[in-house]
């Protein structure tokens, strides 16, 4: 069995922490850099609370002292920034390059890994989701960088069938004009992967604020955009490649769309047709 990396053994042991501790854990995931290069003292004070909880964080997650914890996190570094998305994405398609079965083996990866995710979903956490889907005024969707086509794609799908679905710009005056109209009737959807923007997190909160129902869609459970939104799916996988994840993001959003559907059947199916004739006059009256 691999030997679990620094992240992956806070991640796991992340619950089982004191409230300080699940603090300086967040930090620390989240400023692996400054952890490696400053004092537990520093960190204690940045993560607001103490050297001694920081120095104690270690002993909880099993490490021998501060030490060792920065010393982990500077292999962790190394080994991720040599691998970036992209580099992760190819060294772990390395060994399938040899596979004289190479497409069956590549799409069952990901048929795996949607069935993987599909098992993570609590069924409660997403029937009320869908549910408020259905139910929402106004739906506001948010993404960054490759999270952003994922946003984009979603945007599309759910445009044909209920109205009033808009991705969020972060350019400035846009925003603040998106900030000002918001309803607590309405519904905000958050895409935070692996690299975790900052421009997301922050719209999330801003929303959170306004009283705006906030759902995350991440991949890990102590993602940063935790603290500011009402709940979150955790989609988690083993690489920490986007663009691996992309097909199963996909996947889990079109069941998002399929759920909500399934909360009025007539009314989309309504949608649909309306959708369809409207469609086929156009292309009719454009092209005759």
């Amino acid at each position: 069995m691999n030997k679990l990396t620094i992240k992956e053994r806070i991640e796991q042991q992340f619950n089982s922490l004191s409230k300080s501790q699940q603090k300086v854990a967040s930090f620390v995931l989240n400023n692996p850099t400054y952890v490696g290069v400053h004092s537990a003292s520093e960190v204690g004070k940045q993560a607001g609370t103490s050297e001694t909880t920081v120095i104690r964080f270690c002993y909880t997650i099993g490490l021998n002292g501060y030490a060792q914890l920065q010393k982990e996190l500077t292999m962790y570094l190394f080994v991720n920034n040599t691998n970036s998305t992209l580099g992760n994405y190819v060294s772990s398609k390395e060994e399938l390059f040899k596979e004289q079965q190479l497409c069956e083996k590549v799409m069952g990866q990901t048929s795996n890994q949607i069935v993987r995710i599909a098992e993570q979903i609590n069924p409660e956490q997403f029937h009320e989701t869908t549910k408020k889907l259905h139910e929402a005024k106004r739906i506001y969707l948010i993404g960054a960088g490759a999270s952003s086509f994922a946003a984009q794609w979603f945007q599309f799908t759910l445009n044909m069938l209920r109205p009033n679905v808009e991705l969020v710009h972060t350019e400035t005056g846009m925003l603040i004009r998106t900030l000002q109209e918001v309803k607590e009737s309405e519904l905000a959807i958050v895409i935070s992967l692996h690299r975790y923007f900052k421009e997301p997190i922050q719209i999330a909160e801003e929303f959170a604020k306004r009283g705006v129902y906030t759902v995350a869609i991440t991949d890990s459970n102590v993602a940063p955009i935790h603290s500011f939104v009402n709940e979150a799916f955790v989609l988690q996988q083993p690489e920490l490649s986007t663009i691996d994840m992309m097909p199963s993001l996909i996947a889990f959003l079109n069941t998002l769309v399929v759920g909500m559907m399934s909360h009025d059947r007539e009314y989309y199916n309504e949608q649909r047709v309306k959708y369809d004739d409207f469609q086929n006059s156009f292309i009719a009256n454009r092209w005759s």
